[in-house]
């Protein structure tokens, strides 16, 4: 049985590197399901069929895992980033607000 391996992702922030990887991750479901097809049609015994599909398909959980955290990473740093862009706004409008005040002295 051919088995592909899984390697561990890991990054401290996004970038457009994530998509390649969820692309990568992608593929690699893609290609377990391809061999889980392969398994079921082999002349192998149900019980050895059984045990093998279960194998990829445990690793494909683990590979939708992956892609879900990457995903939510994505998605926490772009709001944050949101977050980041919104205050920066409110402070330059606060800044301008008070440089355009006019004394007015009768």
């Amino acid at each position: 049985m051919n088995i592909s391996s899984i390697s561990s992702t890991s990054g401290s922030s996004y970038s457009s590197g994530n998509d390649s990887e969820v692309k990568q991750l992608t593929n690699q479901i893609k290609n377990l399901q391809k061999q889980i097809t392969t398994e079921n049609q082999s002349n192998d015994d149900s019980e050895t069929k059984q045990t093998k599909v279960q194998v990829l398909q445990a690793q494909i959980a683990l590979i939708q895992a992956q892609i879900a955290q990457l995903q939510a990473k994505k998605s926490n740093q772009s709001q944050n980033s949101s977050s980041e862009q919104t205050t920066q706004i409110t402070q330059t409008k606060s800044t301008i607000s008070s440089n355009n005040k006019i004394d007015v002295e009768a």
